[in-house]
């Protein structure tokens, strides 16, 4: 989960904004619950006329996972839901936020959308979930103070949060060591490793195949290297080929950008990666 910051993405859909406000009036000027859900389809396509924006800004990938989904079109996801709220089934929905821009995150299927993963027989995928770390803290009406909420889904937005996970080399999301013991931190990276789907196989599976391709990289620059970085002048080109195929690696446009940094990280005890990949 790479940190989005949503500044960024106001210049690319400010010619939208003004569509968005007006259908957004529309639903809260309305009071009948089956009379808005109705005007929610009628709008729909102005919030996924952001699609395209949200994915320039991430540069095609997921917000939750940081995937390429080639051939299919990612959601624009409400993270606080619009139509219902799975942890509070007499919730109305955070309707009042169905057509805010801030509140859009761009989700794969696999993140978004209610799965089972047969390989542990648990169903996640967000849909309607939006679960709080304190549940008397939901705001119900469009009155209440949405500051009081502390989500219990990470959120890609979010620049601490995205601080809280790792990976491990069999491609699994992990929390990050600096978190493990803090109660609050420890459920949200389980909320959202469940409802994010974060080690859906496939994600993990790609992961796996990113970090063996790191430690064969490494490997080969290892018996390239100089020995310390007084004779890195004297570098052959094909050692400095290595130096950049790693830096692109963690590049915000490379998939899983953010597990080739940590699986990098962990390579720290060269002096190379130390000292020039991860400080380039």
């Amino acid at each position: 989960m790479r940190f989005i910051d949503l500044e960024d993405l106001k210049p690319r859909i400010r010619y939208l904004l003004e569509g968005l406000n007006e259908a957004q009036q529309a639903v809260n000027q309305e009071s009948d619950p089956e009379r808005r859900a109705e005007l929610l389809v009628k709008y729909r396509s102005r919030w996924t006329a952001c699609r395209d924006a949200m994915s320039e800004l991430s540069h095609g990938k997921c917000w939750y996972i940081e995937c390429k989904n080639p051939g299919t079109d990612d959601d624009v996801d409400h993270f606080r839901p619009k139509s219902g709220v799975a942890e509070e089934p007499a919730h109305p929905g955070y309707y009042w936020l169905a057509f805010e821009w801030t509140n859009f995150r761009l989700s794969c299927h696999r993140a978004n959308r209610p799965r089972r993963d047969s390989s542990t027989g648990e169903t996640g995928g967000k849909a309607g979930h939006f679960p709080l770390v304190d549940q008397k803290d939901r705001a119900w009406t469009e009155d209440d103070d949405l500051v009081k909420e502390v989500p219990a889904l990470l959120d890609p937005t979010v620049l601490s949060d995205t601080t809280l996970l790792t990976f491990k080399q069999d491609g699994d999301v992990d929390l990050s060591p600096e978190h493990k013991g803090d109660p609050i931190a420890e459920d949200r990276f389980e909320q959202s490793r469940q409802y994010l789907h974060l080690n859906w196989p496939t994600f993990r599976e790609e992961r796996v195949t990113l970090y063996n391709e790191i430690e064969r990289t490494i490997d080969r620059g290892a018996k390239l290297a100089p020995f310390g970085l007084p004779g890195i002048h004297a570098a052959t080109d094909a050692f400095q080929n290595i130096l950049k195929d790693l830096r692109r690696l963690m590049h915000p446009s490379a998939e899983y950008s953010m597990a080739a940094r940590a699986y990098i990280e962990s390579f720290g005890h060269e002096w190379w990666i130390r000292d020039i990949v991860l400080r380039a």
